[in-house]
Order: C-alpha cells, then structure tokens, then sequence
C-alpha cells in the first residue's frame, strides 16, 4: 500500500517567495499530522505561476532554491515530492517537473513537452518522456494540457507506470475537461492518476481545482473541489494487476492494425 498526497494550493502569479513559503508550511502540516506520506505532489509551476514577464527573473537553475527547500522536506519526512517549477537551462526557461528522493536527490527532472498557446511564447519544449523506477514500482509524469494526449500516459502505460501524476494549472472554465480527461487516462490505462491542479484567482484567469487521485477503475478515491487544501488517499497496486487481468485491454491492442487506416470515399 501506498500513500500520496496532492496538494492543491492557491498560489500568487511572480510572487516565488510567498509560494515556496505557503506550499513548505502546507507540506510540513500535512506530514505532521498525516505521518508516512510516501510521495507528496505540488501543482504545475507551484513556484512562480504564469507572470510571463518576470519568467526570466525568477526562474531558477536545477538544483536551485526552491529544490533545496523540497530536498530538505523529503530527505526529513523520508517522502518522494514531486513538484512543478520554471526552470532555467542553457538560457532557455522550461515549464518543468522535478522529483525527489527520500535522500534528497533529484531523481528527474521533466520537461513539459506540449505546449498551449501562449506558453509556445515563453518556454521551451521539452523532448523526452520520463518513466521512473522505484524499485516496486514505476510512475509516470505528466503536466496539464499533455492530459488531453492519450499517447503520453499510453507510452508512459506501456513502460511500466502503474501510477501517474498530472501537475496542472488548469482554468475553471474549461474544470469540467480536466475532470473528464483525469478519470479517462486512468481508465483507458488501467493505472491510478493523481492529478493535481492549482486553485483560486491568478493574474489572467481564475483556476479551478478538482484535484482528485483516481483509480484504474475511474473511481475517485480522494476528491477535494475547488477549495484550497490537499487529496490524500492510499494507493493499492496490485488493484492495477487484478483489473488488467479482468479486463485485458493492454494484451489485447493490435499495433498493426492501428497502423491500416483506409479512408473510404462516398459519391453518394
């Protein structure tokens, strides 16, 4: 059995001191009081937000301040954390997510790979998929807007993920999608996802939580809203195996056949 936590917090766009702070004390309040938390999750870009236009500024070099701050955390409360963060490299800025060790050490570091919109205008593209070992088990990483493409959690599926984590920033006009598309990645995948959006007003838009950890089933385990705070809920992995081998959607893909589409043209 594994624990995981996600907190959803209300963050402040460009105010990267305010947010590492706020999200440390939310993370030392639940270690305290939930105890053997084995990986904690923070929001997509929990530490600057989207202020394009002090980007430059604030974000950081990995490792950096704000990683040793989690490292820290995580080598304490003997926990994984995985957190999103804008991330400076080779004078190019990447909307990234890091995750640490219980020995606090960086262990990956991801780079979101599909961008939306505007953000084409500020970060970079990242070009690698990650799936991480932990010895029991593997997890897969993912950020926001790639929920709506099923190929990445399938890749991340089909090597090994029994669990992925989606680190969002996710508007509330458009909850109802990351809602949607949260339960379908787990069902089709027959994996647990923990999705972890961020709440409450921005510069720009408002965000609308709904943080949820789902099971390979589409059953919500743990749910919390559109109010800031924290989905915690105990993760059973041999609930992936017992569903796959009921409902055998993984052995049963026909690659080849994918590959044979024929578009069929009507006079009529």
């Amino acid at each position: 059995m594994l624990k995981v936590a996600g907190l959803q917090l209300r963050l402040e766009d460009g105010k990267k001191e305010k947010n590492l702070a706020r999200a440390l004390e939310a993370l030392r309040r639940i270690a305290s009081r939930e105890k053997e938390i084995d990986i904690f999750c923070l929001p997509e870009l929990f530490d600057t937000g989207f202020n394009y236009a002090s980007l430059k500024d604030i974000a950081e070099e990995l490792p950096g301040k704000t990683t040793n701050v989690l490292m820290n955390f995580a080598e304490e409360f003997q926990s994984y954390i995985i957190a999103g963060i804008a991330e400076r490299c080779e004078n190019k800025i990447f909307d990234s997510a890091v995750m640490i060790s219980p020995k606090g050490k960086i262990l990956c570091i991801y780079r979101k790979t599909h961008l939306f919109q505007d953000e084409k205008n500020h970060f970079a593209s990242g070009d690698k998929i990650f799936v991480i070992d932990l010895g029991r088990f593997r997890i897969g990483l993912q950020i926001c807007y790639e929920v709506r493409f099923p190929e990445i959690s399938r890749a991340l599926t089909l090597h090994g993920a029994k669990i992925i984590f989606t680190l969002a920033a996710f508007p509330l006009e458009r909850i109802n999608h990351f809602a949607i598309l949260s339960k379908a990645r787990a069902v089709e995948n027959q994996v647990f996802h923990v999705a972890v959006n961020r709440v409450g007003p921005g510069e720009n838009k408002v965000y609308g939580g709904e943080s949820m950890i789902i099971s390979p089933l589409g059953d919500v385990i743990a749910g919390i809203g559109r109010v800031e705070g924290a989905v915690i809920g105990n993760i059973d992995l041999d609930l992936v195996d017992k569903v796959r081998r009921e409902i055998t959607v993984l052995t049963d893909r026909r690659e080849g056949v994918y590959k044979k589409v024929k578009v069929i043209y009507s006079s009529f």
